[in-house]
């Protein structure tokens, strides 16, 4: 970021005038680093060449800001930018949201959310995305779940909920043990014309198998197939787990040279899974192979 500066001065001296794209990017890059100092110099600056702040640089600052944590700091921005009589955009309001929201002030967010209706604003697909892992991160499921119904109402006017909307909602359904929900929701995906993919179908496969459920994970698995989804890494990963666990070594393996094929690579959970399966089978041969690919 030093080397940045000093281009940007250097620029400045040769009567170069940076624009708005140099200074996000300077201001993106500061707030990276967490130099956020360095951002209100930087500002300064920008002031000196004659490049007066404006609501896309000042939105910038404001989005460094909050991934600071400082919202404090950030409030008071955005007081001095209605006070400077710039006009606040959707992406002003929602890096505000975002950053409360990921300090869990879900009070605060709500009342940015009725400024903006207020402002004539319409809410976008990132702000809802944005409140639904919120109150999934506080255990409000069912407002998350009315907040995508509320989205659906509003096709019509463009609302599209995206792949994000539905992996935040899927995996707070999965988290919360809602598991019904969560083959609800990946129907409601399909009917949207949303193509699930391997994300969405290990959030599911995962709790199956927690809960010693196979012959679910197995199904999730097979619809996976189905539907032409291509298998990821923690889908082999969860599959050998739960047949190393349920003791059904061969289907273990089976995935097991299936994966090594494809280049993915094993995590060490899934490596004990199927060495702990052997041993409770009486396989010590396979079991000490595995051990010693293991530590290649």
């Amino acid at each position: 970021m030093i080397e940045a500066n000093k281009v940007f001065l250097k620029m400045c001296s040769k009567g170069l005038e940076p624009d708005e794209v140099t200074c996000i990017a300077l201001i993106d890059g500061y707030s990276r680093v967490n130099k956020m100092k360095d951002v209100f110099l930087l500002q300064n600056q920008m002031v000196q060449v004659g490049l007066l702040p404006n609501v896309v640089t000042e939105s910038a600052l404001a989005d460094g800001l909050c991934k600071s944590g400082e919202l404090d700091t950030t409030n008071e921005l955005i007081h001095e930018m209605c006070g400077k009589g710039l006009q606040l955009n959707i992406i002003t309001y929602n890096v505000m949201v975002n950053g409360f929201c990921k300090a869990r002030n879900i009070v605060q967010a709500i009342k940015l959310i009725k400024d903006m209706e207020v402002a004539g604003l319409n809410l976008d697909t990132f702000t809802y995305t944005t409140l639904m892992d919120a109150y999934y991160k506080v255990g409000d499921m069912s407002k998350a779940q009315e907040l995508l119904q509320r989205m659906l109402v509003l096709l019509d006017k463009g609302l599209q909920p995206t792949i994000v909307t539905f992996h935040v909602l899927m995996n707070g359904f999965c988290m919360s043990g809602m598991l019904e929900e969560s083959e609800r929701l990946l129907k409601q995906m399909l009917d949207n014309g949303i193509t699930p993919n391997a994300i969405t179908y290990n959030s599911l496969m995962k709790q199956y198998y927690i809960r010693n459920n196979m012959c679910a994970t197995t199904a999730v698995y097979k619809s996976m197939c189905v539907q032409g989804v291509l298998l990821d890494s923690n889908t082999y990963n969860i599959l050998i787990k739960g047949h190393s666990k349920a003791r059904n070594m061969k289907e273990a393996w089976f995935l097991h040279k299936e994966m090594v094929g494809k280049g993915f690579s094993h995590t060490p959970s899934s490596y004990n899974a199927m060495i702990k399966g052997y041993l409770k089978r009486k396989k010590f041969l396979e079991a000490s192979e595995l051990f010693d690919e293991m530590r290649r």
